[in-house]
């Protein structure tokens, strides 16, 4: 077992998002995938990989996406809920954002861009406290 990443910041991800024209942020996605599938194996569900969310993404247009972040998030609040841990963020704010983002300016793009690094430590830290790593 190793150790799962929990100190992802907003500013630097942010930052390196910018940096690389986007493609940290589907590193991102392939790094969620696999710590989420790694901290979350216990529930019988599974997480698609970067290739696959590409491609449907693509074959969907980008419907695919939304929905894939939709489940992970789901995924993931119910892994913190099991373990007694408070939910990060909600399906509700993250449809929200993707649907009536663009009135606040992009400002809630980053809020919820934040939540999501958050959700994901959050996830990795109850993992390695779990397993005493």
């Amino acid at each position: 077992m190793n150790k799962l990443t929990t100190n992802r910041g907003f500013w630097l991800t942010l930052l390196l998002s910018i940096v690389t024209f986007g493609f940290y942020t589907w590193y991102l996605i392939h790094a969620f995938s696999k710590e989420t599938n790694t901290a979350c194996k216990d529930d019988g569900k599974n997480t698609s990989g970067l290739i696959v969310y590409i491609l449907l993404s693509i074959i969907t247009l980008g419907i695919y996406s939304i929905v894939w972040w939709c489940m992970w998030i789901n995924r993931c609040n119910q892994y913190l809920s099991k373990n007694g841990k408070p939910e990060g963020l909600q399906m509700s704010t993250y449809l929200l954002t993707v649907f009536l983002g663009w009135l606040t300016l992009g400002i809630m793009y980053l809020v919820v861009f934040c939540k999501i690094l958050y959700l994901q430590n959050a996830v990795n830290a109850t993992y390695n406290e779990i397993n005493k790593l």
